[in-house]
């Protein structure tokens, strides 16, 4: 495998990293505002084939994507409107991906219910024919940036399998509640009363919606793996930079070998971490049981990963590391809240050990 970046992937980069910085710097920051630079630099387009629309970015741009955004604390909804649900419309053939690639509009995959944790595939949320096309009642939970969504997909039980409806958010009977996640975000929870849909609202076939999810669920635990691995770069930046400046007996405490060797591990952990998720990465095109394998054996990792990292850089702040102002204790926050989107470490390896190890 050869890890260099080719030309374009290298300038790919670099625009990215400069965007992403200046958003970074922004105060206050405004997520729709940085909505309109990733559409005008092409982001919204980068994953998907030019046949759909897009820009043959590849999984490897949609990394260097997520790096950024980890190591900037991104925040405009790339991975629920792209990576989730535009790539959901992409698979699926619909052409409502057109009003996210085109027109900027923001979608949302609405997976999980309450009391069903981490189970997509636990859909009590019930879709029904009508004369006119389709009833649908249900709840869902969590749904990251729910709330700036223009278009929300929801998955249902129908008579036929597992269907997928595509809903405009300001729909009758659609009700949401937004509340504040660990890391200053929101996710929306979200009821489904009674909401009427036409008939060419449900997108992709019941035969095969389970595969389709499953493929775009991977691709994200996959992703979040790279914006981990970003956060982990910058949180790591931030330590060293600490302690070449705290000084204590009149000397800087970064000369003191013990911490040397500390952050030393640190980054040995970071590395690792990369290391498993460009390897999931390329399993992506991978069959279905050998590529959930992979990026559930990635995610474990990078939230153990995670979790010493940022323990790590919080022990060697001081007290002033756990503070929100600070921005060691915001990466730390981040890592926290990605350490359970789309499964625990637990969960993950259980996925390992039910798909037989990876290289099985």
């Amino acid at each position: 495998m050869n890890f260099d970046l080719s030309d374009e992937q290298a300038l790919l980069r670099d625009s990215i990293d400069r965007l992403f910085e200046d958003h970074g710097r922004s105060t206050p920051r405004d997520p729709m505002a940085q909505w309109q630079d990733y559409r005008d630099l092409g982001l919204l387009a980068l994953p998907f084939p030019a046949a759909s629309g897009g820009l043959d970015g590849g999984h490897e741009a949609v990394m260097l994507v997520m790096e950024a955004y980890g190591r900037t604390l991104g925040e405009a909804p790339w991975l629920q409107s792209v990576l989730l649900a535009g790539r959901l419309l992409a698979d699926a053939g619909h052409p409502a991906l057109a009003e996210v690639l085109d027109h900027g509009r923001r979608a949302a995959l609405c997976l999980y219910e309450p009391g069903e944790r981490y189970r997509w595939d636990a859909c009590a949320t019930h879709a029904e024919r009508t004369d006119d096309g389709w009833r649908l009642r249900g709840e869902k939970s969590a749904l990251l940036d729910g709330s700036t969504a223009d278009l929300l997909i929801c998955p249902a039980t129908t008579a036929d399998g597992l269907g997928l409806f595509l809903i405009p958010a300001d729909t009758q009977g659609v009700a949401q509640q937004a509340h504040p996640t660990p890391d200053g975000r929101s996710a929306t929870n979200i009821r489904f009363d009674n909401v009427l849909l036409p008939e060419n609202a449900a997108i992709g076939d019941p035969a095969t919606n389970r595969d389709l999810l499953a493929a775009v669920i991977d691709g994200a635990i996959v992703a979040c793996c790279s914006e981990a691995v970003g956060a982990m770069e910058r949180l790591l930046a931030l330590t060293t930079d600490y302690l070449r400046t705290r000084s204590q007996f009149g000397v800087a405490i970064g000369t003191f070998q013990a911490l040397q060797h500390r952050a030393a591990d640190m980054l040995v952990a970071i590395e690792q971490a990369r290391s498993i998720t460009i390897y999931a990465i390329s399993m992506l095109d991978a069959p279905a049981a050998k590529r959930t394998v992979a990026a559930a054996a990635a995610r474990a990792l990078v939230n153990r990963t995670g979790r010493f990292v940022g323990s790590e850089a919080i022990q060697l702040h001081g007290g002033m590391g756990l503070t929100s102002e600070y921005p060691a204790g915001r990466y730390f926050q981040r890592l926290t809240v990605l350490e359970t989107l789309f499964g625990d470490t637990e969960h993950m390896l259980a996925e390992v050990e039910r798909g037989g190890g990876v290289g099985a």
